[in-house]
């Protein structure tokens, strides 16, 4: 199964949605190749940031236009299979941009097909412990993907999850908790969202697979890679 196309039936209601991506272990690979896919069915996308994101300019997004102003977001006129990005210039990190005012994301969701964002950071590990300021959900949004990194499995805690300083293994029983955890994995889903769980890095972490099957998870799952776009198995 493709990845992108099966997340495009779930979350995509009548050609619109508000999806946030929260999480660890490939949020910003799954915005580029999501996004692109929503490009392809002609709908009008635009892809951002509640917190921050890579700058466009070590990052290919494979977006039609880039913005990094109100101004030029505000007066693009937007046209169908058009993948738009827009955050804002970082004044401290020139390899980040930063989350617009949450006031205009508003706005914007209502002249896009699709607005699709990433709603918090985790450094580039698999996994991650929210804190209480995150994920950041706009209002509106229809829709939560929370990723996590097969790579984390057999690991010790305190180097593949953020936020978690022990030396814990990370196996079954770990993710079990972090399912349970409220600042975990699925912080962020709500009653009113439609709720899906990614289980990235399956390429190259195919033996770790058996591990996640032993846990109960509280909401839809694709064991997947989606650098290959491809779901190795759903639950």
């Amino acid at each position: 199964m493709q990845l992108t196309k099966e997340l495009y039936s779930a979350l995509v209601k009548n050609g619109k949605a508000v999806i946030a991506i929260t999480g660890g272990g490939g949020k910003t690979t799954l915005l580029r190749k999501l996004s692109t896919y929503l490009k392809k069915q002609s709908l009008s996308v635009l892809i951002t940031t509640t917190t921050k994101i890579q700058n466009p300019l070590f990052y290919d997004y494979e977006a039609d236009c880039i913005f990094k102003d109100e101004l030029g977001i505000l007066t693009h006129e937007v046209e169908k299979g058009e993948k738009v990005f827009y955050a804002e210039s970082s004044k401290y990190d020139i390899k980040k941009t930063v989350s617009p005012r949450l006031e205009l994301l508003s706005v914007l969701k209502d002249r896009y097909d699709v607005l699709l964002y990433e709603a918090d950071g985790s450094r580039g590990l698999p996994l991650k412990i929210h804190s209480e300021r995150d994920p950041v959900i706009i209002d509106g949004t229809t829709a939560v993907i929370a990723v996590m990194g097969l790579s984390a499995i057999g690991e010790k805690a305190y180097s593949v999850v953020f936020g978690d300083d022990s030396d814990k293994i990370v196996d079954s029983e770990y993710i079990t908790s972090y399912l349970r955890d409220p600042d975990g994995l699925t912080k962020g889903m709500k009653a009113y969202t439609d709720n899906v769980i990614v289980v990235n890095q399956c390429d190259g972490h195919e033996d770790k697979m058996d591990e996640v099957m032993k846990v109960r998870f509280p909401y839809p799952v694709f064991i997947a890679s989606e650098e290959n776009d491809e779901v190795y198995l759903s639950v």
